[in-house]
């Protein structure tokens, strides 16, 4: 039975962003103005697959308090769903950038179960949502309730981050599996021109590109005491500078990296390292076996260490392949020579609390 959960949003303010933005910020405060009263009694809906781990959960998390402090009723929710329906979802996603994934079909036994699926979530919440709302659905695993949420009469928007350069056959096939939900909607938001399928309507199509957030932890200034103290807290250096794991949380408030990550090497990385490091999900499209690769082969340089760094693959619901690409990324680094293996290492970084995440992030990519 479909058990939608609700994200809780709390206000943050646009006030903040005076000092970023001195020139444009009260082009900024005159839309903000109206939105409030463009959706004055209505409420902007978001529907995504995950809370926690990849773009959209991230972009979701820094624009929406945003918003909420304008004044508008924006809400989030995610889908809890089975394993066999992320098979399916996973599978569309790795289609629609030309990859086949696990190697199964998009074939009408996967089209009953997306469709039975997503129609028992669009029921679910239809009645919490009025006439006059408006729906923003992410990505593939969302599109499939579009048809029912336009039968209630609300506006609704499908938002796909994903895409290709020059598609190929199987992008095509998920372009037509997933056309007849999303020809449906009144209006589609793509992160690039290329991405934008052929025989879509070009009226409904709008293009936005991916946000940061300067304010998150992610993205805040760190002394070099502090990215160090961090590193040292996380379990990849041996030995910090004299300063404290710390790092001020979205609502101002201080906060401390203390949980440990999950690190797979063979000795902490040496203080004069240089250091590569890719951040993403454990995922086949990012090709964590093509740097491994790169580095067997090519970084014969022993001052030059690789650093993969992904979440705790338990704390991405949406994602089921993430475990099985790690164990193949733990098997491929455990074939190394030792040499190089000593300047490998993998850190899987825990999820349970998404600022303190995004501090880890943070003092990796300034080690980098």
């Amino acid at each position: 039975m479909a058990n939608p959960k609700f994200v809780p949003i709390f206000a943050e303010p646009i006030e903040r962003y005076r000092s970023l933005l001195p020139d444009e910020y009260e082009e900024l405060e005159a839309a903000a103005r109206w939105a409030k009263e463009r959706f004055a009694g209505r409420a902007i809906w978001n529907i995504s697959s995950t809370a926690r781990g990849g773009g959209v959960a991230e972009m979701l998390r820094c624009l929406l308090p945003y918003a909420r402090d304008a004044g508008v009723d924006v809400r989030w929710v995610v889908l809890r769903e089975g394993a066999e329906f992320f098979a399916v979802t996973k599978r569309l996603h790795n289609h629609l950038h030309g990859d086949r994934g696990d190697g199964g079909a998009l074939d009408d036994g996967a089209a009953q179960l997306y469709e039975s699926v997503l129609r028992a979530n669009s029921d679910a919440l239809g009645p919490q949502m009025q006439s006059g709302d408006v729906v923003y659905l992410h990505d593939p695993q969302t599109a499939g309730m579009i048809p029912a949420l336009r039968e209630r009469g609300l506006k609704v928007v499908w938002r796909c981050h994903i895409g290709i350069d020059h598609p190929n056959d199987l992008a095509r096939g998920a372009w037509d599996f997933l056309r007849p939900y999303v020809e449906q909607a009144n209006a589609y938001v793509f992160s690039r021109p290329d991405y934008v399928w052929d025989g879509l309507d070009r009226n409904k199509v709008w293009c936005m590109p991916p946000v940061i957030d300067p304010f998150s932890p992610k993205n805040q200034d760190f002394a070099p005491e502090v990215t160090d103290a961090i590193l040292k807290a996380i379990g990849l250096v041996a030995d910090g500078l004299a300063g404290a794991p710390v790092f001020e949380r979205a609502d101002g408030t201080p906060g401390r990296v203390e949980r440990k990550a999950t690190i797979l090497q063979d000795e902490e990385l040496p203080e004069d390292a240089r250091v590569v490091a890719q951040v993403s999900r454990w995922d086949r499209l990012k090709d964590p076996h093509g740097l491994l690769t790169m580095l067997a082969e090519h970084l014969d340089d022993p001052g030059v260490h690789l650093l993969l760094a992904g979440p705790d693959s338990a704390g991405v619901a949406d994602d089921p392949e993430g475990a099985a690409v790690y164990e193949d990324v733990e098997e491929t680094w455990r074939g190394l020579d030792p040499e190089r293996r000593r300047r490998a290492h993998l850190l899987s970084l825990p999820m349970h609390d998404i600022e303190e995440n995004g501090a880890m992030v943070n003092a990796i990519q300034r080690r980098a």
